[in-house]
């Protein structure tokens, strides 16, 4: 007979089951709490994060603004570039290679298309969520506008990388993703 007296209940194996798994979930998802708070994602900078990326960052405003007002264009290649699908989503990775290393030629002009000569061009490279794979690297002038370097990736995936270009104190930042492939 059921009653409220009775402790047996508590010891039936159906009753503890449903407490482990209770019990289990509960564990889980504070570990998954503790690891968000202590491991935040990261994106490209360290001023930024994933949700804080957005138009209404008063940085992000600014940089915008000073990009528009320089006018610079820029474009980034790769012998190794493989075509992206164009149908892709916007957030997926718009550039894939498949190397190690990777060589970048990078292109960069003014407002008019004239080459910008004697510049600093610098890469960024993060692994979103782990910042022990994060390097930087630099690119060299080899002709007007045209900068050329090579990066080794320490693993396949998908990667940030910041360009940052600087001629006369002048900053212009381009952002890229980019998939790394190894082959075998």
């Amino acid at each position: 007979m059921i009653s409220q007296k009775n402790k047996q209940g508590w010891r039936n194996p159906w009753v503890l089951g449903l407490l482990v798994i209770i019990l289990s979930g509960v564990l889980i998802n504070g570990r998954m709490l503790w690891n968000v708070i202590h491991h935040p994602m990261r994106l490209l900078d360290e001023n930024y994060t994933v949700k804080a990326h957005n138009q209404y960052d008063a940085k992000w405003m600014q940089q915008q603004a000073e990009r528009s007002t320089l006018g610079w264009q820029a474009s980034l290649h790769s012998p190794q570039q493989l075509q992206n699908d164009p149908l892709t989503a916007s957030d997926a990775a718009r550039f894939i290679v498949i190397a190690n290393p990777v060589d970048f030629k990078f292109d960069l002009k003014d407002r008019e298309g004239q080459p910008i000569s004697d510049g600093k061009v610098d890469i960024e490279a993060q692994w979103p969520g782990d910042p022990s794979f994060d390097f930087k690297g630099s690119l060299h002038t080899v002709a007007a506008g045209r900068y050329e370097g090579s990066m080794n990736f320490p693993r396949a995936g998908n990667w940030d990388i910041l360009i940052r270009a600087e001629h006369d104190g002048r900053h212009f930042d381009m952002e890229e993703k980019l998939f790394v492939s190894i082959p075998k």
